[in-house]
């Protein structure tokens, strides 16, 4: 019968070996170092050979080296812990770099009054997975952020490629197509900034991508939507990707090893592709690492689509507004000359006006009027939307501004049975700002809100309060829902369509009013309580 303490022991291998955990033993005295099978894997290490601690040294990643060795030195002084607990980097005869977690612990005797380590014994367990994974998940994470933090699609691209370089490849190059389908060299980017000018020469060599066949990676990527990794680049390799004899010697000088080349593609469109070069340094990619240059294309492709829909709306919103101010400026120019010919008509100039006649010619002229404010609406939209709108500061006295305001609404507010309140402030109260936008800001607050009242008051007013100046705008009309607070200021949407089939406007009113007052560095916001009324508050930058 085995005895139990041998059965503990094999249980304990066995534990040991299913875990994938390598056991070492070093005697300082002697310097024997006695590796597990599973230890000399994690170095790359084959037969049993014996290795010393110099050895073992050596096998370290020479950047890792000197921080090991003085752990390890930490463990064995008599007057510390006797604890290891490390991670660190083994290269192996071929290039490869591992990770691997080292934990130890010295064993220490009293040796003629001395206290020494007798005895280091721990075990290691490779760790390059879960090293990987985390420092693709903070690429990913870093590209993403990277990603959504512009809109220029050239900038974006470098970005990622010189990030790329840090963590995924030696070189990165992104190719990208137009809408003809022609590919194009955007992006170049290398790990130590040494090879830029071999890359540059590589690219002005290589004839069009359009004219590679289907034996270069990168344009049969794009042509098949289609990953092409290839693990170890041979000199055959090198010379099916070759486009010219020229082309083949800087590929060679560039010492490409290893590619990934993986197709940037957004709902189904293929926008080019990023390709991940390495080079003889370096081991080949491998299919996780495939899968993580996928995941950074995928995320790319989505950003360059944002982009370009960006700027396309942005296009499609100048050309609106253009065509909105064309327009707005044509029709202004007729209605122009109607108004002027019923004034014309209602002085006499052409023969008596009866008085029948002259109530016509004055809702001809009420109408005109009303529809030449609609295309002024219109024209000042066009031109904050397009950029071409301007504001020309000066001081302005608040009391008048007031007073002109409510002076050019106060037929409207009659002919609704209204009553007008100008509450001015008591004193002098100036502001440095644009006279005639914030004539037109207070207008369209008070003809809006004299469209949407019924009965009762209507009343403006301003006052200091701090360094900003407040003007208000309070009616007693029907209120606007919680929902639809900020609804309202967006261009061409109305808050009640019941009300607003009676009341006419373009819904610009509110959106062009806030716009001007941005422009004048303030805001403009609203308070709002259904059936009680609302206020409408212009905050301006007061003078110092």
């Amino acid at each position: 019968m085995t005895p139990p303490s041998q059965v503990d022991a094999e249980r304990t291998r066995l534990a040991i070996e299913a875990a994938g955990i390598g056991t070492w033993d070093f005697d300082p005295a002697t310097g024997v170092l006695v590796w597990s099978d599973r230890c000399r894997l994690a170095f790359g290490l084959a037969g049993d050979a014996p290795v010393d601690y110099q050895g073992f040294l050596e096998a370290v990643h020479p950047d890792d080296r000197a921080r090991v060795d003085r752990s390890v030195q930490d463990a064995l002084d008599p007057h510390g812990t006797g604890q290891f607990d490390t991670e660190y980097r083994t290269r192996w005869s071929d290039g490869a770099i591992r990770w691997v977690m080292a934990k130890g612990r010295a064993t220490f005797a009293e040796i003629g009054g001395t206290r020494r380590a007798v005895r280091f014994t721990g075990t290691i367990i490779d760790v390059t997975d879960r090293r990987r994974a985390d420092e693709y998940s903070r690429l990913l994470a870093e590209a993403s952020t990277l990603l959504a933090s512009s809109l220029d699609v050239e900038v974006m691209l470098a970005g990622v490629a010189r990030l790329a370089c840090q963590r995924l490849a030696d070189t990165v190059v992104v190719d990208l197509t137009d809408e003809k389908g022609l590919a194009r060299r955007t992006t170049a980017a290398d790990r130590d900034g040494r090879k830029g000018e071999l890359m540059r020469r590589a690219r002005e060599q290589a004839p069009a991508i359009t004219e590679w066949s289907d034996a270069h990676p990168i344009a049969r990527a794009i042509r098949h939507q289609r990953t092409v990794r290839l693990e170890s680049v041979s000199a055959a390799d090198r010379e099916r990707i070759a486009q010219t004899d020229a082309h083949c010697a800087i590929i060679h000088q560039l010492g490409l090893s290893s590619l990934v080349a993986v197709p940037l593609v957004a709902r189904g469109r293929t926008l080019g592709a990023i390709t991940f070069f390495r080079t003889t340094t370096r081991p080949g990619y491998d299919a996780g690492e495939q899968t993580v240059a996928e995941e950074l294309a995928r995320r790319t492709a989505t950003a360059i689509e944002n982009a370009q829909l960006y700027r396309a709306a942005v296009a499609a919103s100048q050309a609106k507004s253009h065509f909105l101010a064309s327009m707005s400026h044509e029709l202004r120019t007729p209605l122009t000359a109607i108004i002027g010919y019923e004034e014309l008509l209602a002085d006499g100039i052409t023969g008596p006006v009866t008085d029948a006649q002259r109530h016509q010619l004055g809702r001809i002229k009420a109408s005109a009027t009303h529809l030449l404010g609609l295309i002024d609406e219109i024209l000042t939209f066009s031109r904050v939307e397009a950029g071409s709108e301007r504001a020309h500061i000066e001081q302005v006295c608040m009391r008048q501004a007031l007073e002109e305001a409510a002076a050019i609404v106060e037929p409207l507010v009659a002919d609704h049975g209204l009553a007008l309140v100008v509450d001015a402030p008591p004193g002098p109260l100036t502001v440095q700002t644009d006279a005639q936008k914030l004539r037109q800001i207070l207008v369209n607050l008070l003809s809006n809100a004299t469209k949407f009242t019924a009965r009762g008051t209507i009343t403006i007013g301003a006052r200091r309060e701090g360094r900003q100046l407040l003007v208000w705008v309070r009616d007693t009309g029907i209120g606007i829902a919680p929902e639809n607070l900020q609804r309202i200021f967006e261009p061409f949407w109305q808050v009640d369509q019941e009300v607003t089939r009676r009341v006419s406007g373009t819904g610009l009113g509110l959106t062009v009013s806030r716009r001007l007052a941005q422009m004048l560095g303030g805001e403009l916001s609203v308070e709002s309580t259904v059936g009680q009324g609302s206020v409408f508050t212009l905050q301006l930058p007061a003078d110092a």
